[in-house]
């Protein structure tokens, strides 16, 4: 967290991704430092700055190098999703008529949280407060705190419906291991310290 500055986030375009079974609506979070603050790691190699986002990524997989699902196909592509849709179509529907009447809006990211989530139908709850820049004091949340204003309770067609995304992942896998095009990979785990408020300043 130190090494990172804070920066601003600007969302003013949007993307879809998916097909004909299952789309997604996101936005692009723009990011930038102010003028007043540094790129992240200030050992970056000169050259074409990377936005503060991808930045922070780097540096978290730096830290946690076996986790890379957020880097899918080699590339981390920061988006916020949406909505989800049954295809494309609607979704790429959806995209046109938000592009239509969407007025950019920016905010300020001084701190980022590590969450906690139990369950598959639990609540994220933020574990760790960082915040960013040299003088970064994690502090750290027992118990958990959830977010402000945030349901306890999940909606009954909340809960339908990421069953429903669930099945049909698992599906979607057995016809896979049919055509013997799944592989699982091997590994273990990657170890928690056992004191994160020390890592988590790293």
């Amino acid at each position: 967290a130190r090494r990172c500055k804070p920066f601003d986030v600007t969302l003013d375009s949007f993307g879809t991704f998916g097909g004909r079974a299952r789309a997604v609506l996101w936005a692009y979070p723009k990011t930038k430092y102010t003028t007043t603050q540094q790129p992240c790691d200030d050992d970056e190699d000169e050259g074409e700055e990377e936005e503060p986002l991808i930045a922070l990524q780097r540096l978290l997989e730096e830290q946690f190098p076996k986790c890379t699902e957020q880097r899918k196909g080699g590339t981390f592509n920061p988006h916020m999703t949406v909505s989800h849709y049954p295809n494309i179509d609607f979704a790429t529907t959806a995209k046109e008529e938000v592009e239509a009447k969407w007025n950019p809006i920016s905010f300020h990211v001084a701190e980022v949280y590590l969450l906690e989530r139990k369950g598959n139908g639990g609540q994220f709850k933020v574990l760790a407060t960082i915040p960013l820049g040299a003088d970064s004091k994690v502090e750290l949340h027992d118990p958990p705190k959830a977010f402000p204003g945030m349901p306890t309770i999940e909606d009954d067609w909340v809960k339908a419906r990421r069953k429903s995304v669930k099945k049909r992942a698992k599906r979607n896998m057995t016809k896979k291991e049919r055509r013997g095009g799944y592989q699982t990979k091997k590994g273990t785990p990657q170890e928690i310290p056992k004191n994160p408020e020390k890592f988590l300043k790293e």
